[in-house]
């Protein structure tokens, strides 16, 4: 048996849906890239064979490929990933481009950025390598996903850039001396999944942290708490950003015109799902 066999073997057990899967899966197993599956010649081991079985298993009873392989891409940097942060999605690097963007729209200065629910550090740490001299503070209430965080910042070569912390929103961003106390940008992607639909969800999502995804009764939760606490943080004209679930717009754009946050905007996704919104700190 040679690759272009055993990943025909894979895409018939895992079925048509999860080709990609097979693929992925056998690449970690054999590191050997896709595109040299179908001209090796090399001859399959038998234990080479079974480890592709386990992994395939894994994936079957709807382990995320992600998790197995335990590492993933976004906005084209490579992260590493475990079962103590949320995975990160394509659709998520709608709100660091938009971010990209208002620093040109609005000529901002060296930006400084607090990153609230870091998880795997994917935000932040893409932040600091699109932005020269950004002075970044994520935050985690997850000491597990910083972790994981500050791994991923040393994999992608921006530790020195970025100030890990460990909080709780900003329960603890006042009680300790950190290098930022006010900033240009506060980002997050919080949890906006209801609470009463998370055992709804797909198999895959079941095994990321319930942390990272119930925005408790209604979804809202953090943005409830976010939005009032970020204008005592934010710089004069500074910007809140969020990603959003597709029904929260409306709820949230209340939200930041009750705080008196001005130039409202929404981003839609490549779904045409709304999925950023933002607002201008009025102070």
């Amino acid at each position: 048996m040679n690759p272009a066999e055993l990943l025909n073997y894979g895409n018939k057990h895992l079925g048509e849906k999860k080709l990609n899967d097979a693929k992925i899966l056998l690449e970690h197993c054999l590191k050997l890239k896709p595109s040299k599956f179908y001209f090796s010649k090399k001859n399959i081991k038998t234990c080479e064979k079974n480890s592709y079985q386990k992994l395939l298993n894994k994936r079957k009873k709807g382990l995320p490929t992600a998790y197995i392989t335990e590492e993933t891409e976004f906005m084209g940097l490579k992260f590493f990933v475990n079962k103590n942060v949320l995975i990160p999605r394509q659709e998520t690097e709608i709100l660091v481009e938009a971010v990209l963007n208002l620093l040109t729209a609005y000529h901002l200065p060296l930006t400084t950025i607090l990153d609230i629910g870091t998880g795997c550090g994917n935000i932040a740490i893409s932040l600091a390598k699109y932005i020269p001299d950004a002075k970044i503070v994520a935050t985690d209430i997850s000491k597990e996903a910083l972790h994981v965080a500050k791994k991923n910042a040393k994999l992608n070569g921006v530790l020195d850039e970025i100030t890990f912390f460990q909080s709780d929103i900003f329960e603890s961003l006042t009680t300790y001396h950190l290098p930022l106390t006010t900033y240009d940008i506060i980002i997050s992607n919080p949890p906006y999944i209801k609470s009463s639909e998370i055992k709804k969800l797909q198999k895959e999502i079941q095994h990321e942290p319930k942390i990272a995804l119930d925005g408790g009764k209604d979804g809202l939760n953090f943005y409830k708490k976010i939005v009032p606490m970020s204008r005592k943080l934010l710089k004069k004209n500074g910007f809140l950003m969020f990603e959003i679930g597709y029904h929260h717009s409306k709820k949230i754009r209340k939200m930041l015109e009750a705080d008196k946050f001005r130039n409202i905007k929404i981003i839609n996704d490549y779904s045409r799902q709304e999925r950023v919104i933002y607002g201008q700190n009025n102070n």
